[in-house]
């Protein structure tokens, strides 16, 4: 039987295969190397993406240059150039050359061995002739993928540390809790000792403290796993430490150059599932093909703009509860007062005066949690825009 050759084109169309579909796979992380050359930036701005400290406007420029599944895609769209070729001609012509290539590793011989090697290396080559006449791909195709799976980590290394600071907050509400159910616990002993409560009243106290104890241990371990995520994702490794610094402060008027009707053209220019689909449709030389991609397109575009419109509302609905909450505190910073009043006069006892001013501290962190929930729905409006609206 003939010997079975390996031909390095039938290597490339393995890549080929894998490459776009591992495009948001992970790989150890290549924290020693950036993926642009010294002088693609400034001393300045190399400085100031490896000092340390995680910035929340880094985040795209960290992802670009330290992400390990950007960095392999990057590889892998130079490697896909050289291989295949720019245009759909070519990578059509690499397919029916592969398609000679399992010809030609057919032996012909007609042993059972070799007839069913031979049939197999049939079907192959004729796989290749049918994806040489159907394929639509090509190496801007190959682009727009990448920069969409580029887009998308981005975006969610952003929200990552968004939901490590959300995270921060509801631990800090947890062990204010821990604090009230101590004194709660504490005050429930004291008024057994003095016949005033029962053994249950300081077994339920005892078991809402326990209750909280547990769970700050559980988010604190979340919080910890949240980190890591985030860490990995920016090129340092999981157990470094450094600084995670506050997100931007809140800004209303973002709200106000919001329109989804006049956002929606530059949102259907820069959206990357549209932009591969139409490039798709000048690739397809069948007319069912053509179609087929046609009614895509319009699906498309129509979900784009109820994910816009579905954003900005989200937006909408986030100042009003951003505005409840700061209502709240204003609320109860006017009782806080009265508390001190009463409690001075002695008509309200030391536990309840505690309650109130836990009622305040629950009230500011609600709102500065509010404030964050409002700054991702804005986040999110504009990753829309930018590309990121939602069209399959």
């Amino acid at each position: 039987m003939k010997p079975r050759m390996i031909h390095h084109k039938s290597c490339r169309r393995a890549g080929l295969i894998l490459s776009l579909t591992a495009v948001m796979g992970a790989l150890s992380p290549l924290t020693a190397l950036a993926a642009s050359p010294e002088f693609a930036r400034t001393a300045e701005e190399w400085a100031r993406l490896q000092d340390n400290t995680l910035e929340y406007a880094e985040i795209p420029d960290l992802i670009h240059e330290y992400n390990a599944t950007v960095q392999n895609n990057q590889y892998d769209y130079r490697k896909f150039r050289e291989d295949y070729g720019d245009t759909n001609s070519e990578v059509a012509d690499s397919y029916n050359d592969l398609a000679q290539d399992f010809y030609n590793d057919m032996s012909g011989e007609t042993d059972a061995g070799s007839m069913m090697s031979d049939l197999q290396l049939e079907i192959q080559a004729k796989n290749m002739l049918d994806q040489a006449d159907n394929t639509l791909e090509d190496s801007r195709i190959y682009l727009l993928t990448y920069e969409m799976a580029e887009a998308n980590l981005t975006a969610t290394a952003q929200s990552n540390m968004i939901s490590y600071h959300k995270k921060q907050l509801e631990l800090e509400q947890k062990q204010t809790d821990l604090n009230l159910a101590r004194e709660k616990y504490s005050l429930e002993q004291v008024k057994q000792q003095a016949g005033t409560a029962t053994e249950v009243d300081v077994l339920t106290a005892r078991e809402n403290l326990q209750t909280t104890e547990n769970r700050i241990k559980e988010m604190e371990s979340e919080l910890s796993n949240l980190r890591e995520r985030l860490l990995i994702s920016l090129g340092w490794k999981y157990n470094d430490s450094p600084e995670i610094s506050g997100l931007p402060e809140v800004d209303l008027s973002r709200i106000d150059t919001m329109n989804p009707d006049q956002d929606l053209e530059e949102a259907l220019e820069n959206n990357y599932t549209l932009k591969i689909n139409r490039r798709k449709l000048e690739n397809a030389r069948s007319q069912t093909t053509r179609e087929s991609l046609e009614t895509t397109i319009k699906s498309n575009e129509k979900q784009i703009g109820a994910s816009l419109s579905s954003a900005y509302k989200g937006v909408i609905s986030a100042r009003l509860s951003y505005n409840q909450a700061q209502a709240e505190v204003q609320l109860e910073e006017a009782n806080t007062r009265i508390a001190v009043g009463t409690l001075q006069a002695g008509t309200i006892t030391s536990l309840q005066y505690q309650e109130q001013e836990y009622k305040l501290e629950s009230c500011r962190l609600d709102a500065r949690a509010a404030a964050i929930e409002l700054f991702q729905s804005m986040e999110t409006y504009d990753w829309s825009v930018k590309g990121l609206a939602a069209a399959e």
